[in-house]
């Protein structure tokens, strides 16, 4: 029953890249562990969610963890947020439910899921491997507030998201999927500088984009922020770069340091990867010729693309993410995945000793003088015009279930997801008239009068 609303409502995970939630919970697990770090600097809105709906999430969670049949369900957060886990608590000890909460330290990556699934259990997933390998399953604490809507009869309609960075008025948002990043912006009083850069999602692994971008661009249901900042160099450089760019400077300047593997969370965690290693690859082959089987550019596939090698690591100031997402993308193309062994995984003596503060990712990026905002204020917002995307999470694209002309509410279905197919069911988030629909995209305009 529980899964069938969840595949009804379309909910997807809140916390990446958008993973369908119902296939991750057609198992069993014997620790169900929700992800309530929120660890990219600036979010707030798991903040949010957690302080306002802490009630909802818990008895959602309870739910899922029933029904994964979870000897163990936590809630893993940072220990410093005092406030959210005194409504967690509250909430835990009104429902009185088995759930415990888990207090981590503040560090990056503390949200990316086989990280926690380290710091919550011991245990490491298999390099290649998924949580539930080692009795795992993570979710989202605001996918658990899907949940309970969906409960209720509710579908993803509509996303709560933060706004902040060089905006007059930093805020959380609850707005329908296919809401314009213009409008957005308008509801934290516009930008304070005229020539801007955007950062889709957080500081560390978001997507960056220039100003003429920003205007292309709609809420999806995995979009958690929207940071507006001036044109760092540290991050206008991501941006700018082109790939031979980067492979250039990298054959040139690597010195072999090492630092780049040594603060690697997954190397942390004993996952034989050495970014170092595929840098000196680099150097001595032909790309993208040469990337081939080779265990060493197998190493790419084992990065989680959290960034730190590259903002905080590096002292040469070169890209060992932006070269592992390349390798990635050649060793994908040519069907290459990364060869599973039986060997130890040994943790790093030194992780405890190597864990990265935000603020250190906030001073390399340039945002520091944002940290202090509040963004606590949330404000609803229903426009006139929403343009929903037909793929935003991982999986096949949905297909359009309406046509031109045709008249939908708030929660009819536009997009269904095809038949065996990983995939989420898309709804209409505001009443009105579909205008356009096209392989990528529904546009639908509310009736006025």
């Amino acid at each position: 029953m529980l899964l069938d609303q969840i595949i009804d409502a379309g909910i997807v995970g809140c916390g990446g890249a958008g993973f369908p939630a119902a296939t991750k919970y057609r198992t069993k697990a014997e620790y169900f562990i929700i992800n309530a770090a929120e660890c990219e600097p600036l979010l707030k809105t798991d903040h949010y969610v957690m302080n306002h709906f802490a009630k909802e999430c818990v008895e959602a969670i309870a739910s899922v963890g029933k029904m994964l049949e979870a000897e163990h369900i936590i809630i893993a957060t940072k220990e410093y947020y005092l406030k959210e886990i005194a409504a967690l608590e509250q909430a835990i000890d009104t429902l009185q439910v088995p759930v415990s909460i888990f207090k981590m330290e503040n560090f990056y990556p503390a949200g990316d899921e086989q990280t926690m699934v380290y710091e919550v259990t011991g245990r490491t997933v298999p390099p290649g491997g998924i949580p539930i390998e080692v009795g795992c399953v993570i979710a989202n604490i605001s996918t658990m507030l899907n949940v309970y809507k969906a409960q209720q009869g509710t579908k993803v309609t509509h996303k709560l998201l933060t706004i902040t960075g060089a905006v007059k008025k930093p805020k959380i948002l609850e707005v329908p999927i296919g809401t314009s990043f213009e409008e957005c912006l308008n509801l934290a009083g516009g930008s304070t500088i005229d020539d801007f850069m955007f950062i889709n999602g957080g500081p560390m692994m978001g997507r960056v984009g220039t100003k003429d971008d920003f205007f292309k661009q709609v809420v999806t249901k995995t979009t958690s922020g929207i940071i507006i900042t001036e044109k760092r160099d540290f991050l206008y450089e991501l941006f700018e770069k082109d790939m031979q760019q980067v492979i250039t400077k990298a054959r040139s300047s690597c010195i072999q340091c090492r630092l780049c593997t040594e603060l690697c969370p997954r190397y942390q965690i004993g996952h034989p990867i050495h970014p170092h290693r595929v840098m000196r690859h680099l150097a001595i082959t032909d790309v993208p010729e040469d990337i081939n089987d080779d265990p060493i550019w197998q190493e790419a596939l084992l990065c989680c693309s959290c960034g730190i090698c590259e903002v905080i690591a590096c002292p040469m100031g070169l890209m060992p993410r932006q070269v592992n997402n390349y390798v990635k993308a050649r060793l994908s193309e040519k069907g290459i995945r990364y060869e599973k062994k039986d060997q130890p995984l040994t943790p790093s003596l030194m992780r405890d000793y190597q864990k990265v503060p935000p603020k250190n990712i906030l001073l390399k990026d340039g945002l520091n003088q944002y940290v202090n905002l509040k963004v606590e204020e949330c404000v609803q917002f229903e426009p006139n015009k929403v343009t929903i995307p037909l793929k935003m999470h991982i999986g096949a694209p949905t297909q359009a279930t309406v046509s031109e002309g045709d008249t939908v509410e708030v929660g009819t279905l536009i997009g269904k997801m095809p038949e065996n197919a990983l995939g989420a069911n898309i709804h209409a988030s505001i009443a009105g008239v579909v205008s356009e629909v096209t392989p990528e995209m529904i546009t639908i305009e509310r009736r006025i009068g």
